[in-house]
């Protein structure tokens, strides 16, 4: 139960609970029933902050979800372009592919998101 309240907090941008868990040893990496990660969440939802720390707590920037989505592929899909660019300097794999056959380049082109689809084209997608 203490794992999901990480989870939920890395969500919901709650920087203090993750903080603790972090500082009481809860698994960076812990991830949910769909294999979605702290850092995930937090890319998923804006919250470059928690992404940060996150990272900072050695995050796994490539883990993958049970459908193939990564932390960057969900930062893509939304617009997160400060996201992205941590992500990209974190060595995030800019050419994962989700289970439809997705990059984040894809995300972020069906969004229209123009700076993030360049970020990655500099990054090798």
């Amino acid at each position: 139960m203490e794992e999901n309240a990480f989870l939920e907090a890395a969500e919901n941008g709650d920087i203090e609970t993750v903080t603790q868990h972090l500082e009481s040893g809860t698994n960076v990496d812990t991830s949910d029933e769909h294999n979605r990660t702290a850092l995930m969440k937090a890319a998923k939802h804006g919250h470059l902050d928690i992404v940060q720390l996150l990272l900072e707590h050695g995050a796994s920037v490539n883990a993958r979800d049970n459908r193939g989505t990564s932390a960057l592929y969900w930062a893509s899909n939304n617009g997160y372009n400060d996201i992205v660019q941590l992500l990209i300097q974190h060595h995030s794999d800019v050419g994962v592919v989700d289970d439809r056959g997705w990059t984040a380049k894809d995300q972020a082109s069906s969004h229209h998101y123009d700076d993030i689809v360049h970020m990655l084209e500099d990054a090798g997608a």
